[in-house]
């Protein structure tokens, strides 16, 4: 489930385009109803054949963490990353669109431009939000790439490494043959000649990001007002923000 080459697809949920998609961005969406949803159609692939970054996959892990702890999942994560973490203002909003505190910007949509200030996030699943952008992904890449922190959460030895370590040269990304580029976690590029280690995430009118080197050389975080954040590919000024930071990457 973490490096998404489970195979499951993704929940089938309200909306076809922008302008649908934008107008259903208050529906609150269970787990379960999502999971049951996106398992009743068939599988994308095999378990371990390919690798697609969805998000069903995070749903399933959170269920899967609720019935090994006997705790909700937003409980089990709290006592055992955020608080030992320090993460005083990372918090689970539910299915409260008025709770998740972010960035305002604004989406671009039927070639309008429209504010956005709150969506709802039941759709993301297993996923924490809310907090000061810039300081909470500060901790959270601290965490990730092996500072003090995340000894705390219990994250050292095999577990850390699993989060460096990519699927099998044979997986490769579902649709279009690229290498697998999601660990347990994280995912890769290479920038300037050097693996880049990281995680991006964008919602309704903002896109930000954590990245670095393994060895801490370079670190980056950001968080980008972008009416595109829901767009098929990255936002200009976001790439220019991680291209003045770590390179280019490689030409094609």
């Amino acid at each position: 489930m973490l490096d998404h080459t489970s195979g499951i697809p993704a929940a089938d949920l309200p909306g076809r385009n922008l302008d649908e998609w934008y107008a259903h961005r208050f529906d609150v969406h269970t787990p379960r109803s999502m999971v049951a949803s996106a398992t009743a159609k068939e599988r994308e692939f095999a378990p371990g054949v390919s690798q697609h970054y969805l998000n069903i996959n995070y749903t399933v892990l959170g269920l899967l963490i609720e019935r090994v702890t006997g705790q909700a999942y937003a409980r089990a994560v709290a006592d055992r990353i955020l608080r030992p973490l320090g993460l005083r203002s990372t918090y689970f909003p539910g299915a409260d669109p008025g709770s998740a505190a972010r960035t305002t910007g604004a989406t671009r949509y039927s070639r309008r431009r429209t504010g956005v200030t709150s969506c709802g996030m039941s759709r993301c699943g297993g996923r924490p939000t809310g907090g000061r952008p810039g300081h909470h992904l500060d901790h959270r890449r601290s965490g990730a790439l092996h500072h003090r922190p995340v000894r705390r959460a219990g994250v050292r030895g095999p577990l850390l490494e699993e989060m460096f370590t990519l699927p099998g040269a044979s997986v490769r990304t579902y649709g279009s043959g690229k290498p697998a580029q999601f660990s347990a976690g994280l995912s890769v590029l290479t920038l300037g000649g050097r693996q880049v280690w990281g995680k991006t995430g964008g919602r309704w009118g903002y896109n930000t990001a954590v990245a670095a080197t393994r060895d801490l050389s370079r670190t980056l975080v950001y968080s980008v007002g972008a009416t595109d954040a829901k767009g098929k590919d990255m936002n200009a000024t976001a790439m220019g923000i991680v291209v003045a930071a770590f390179g280019p990457p490689p030409a094609a």
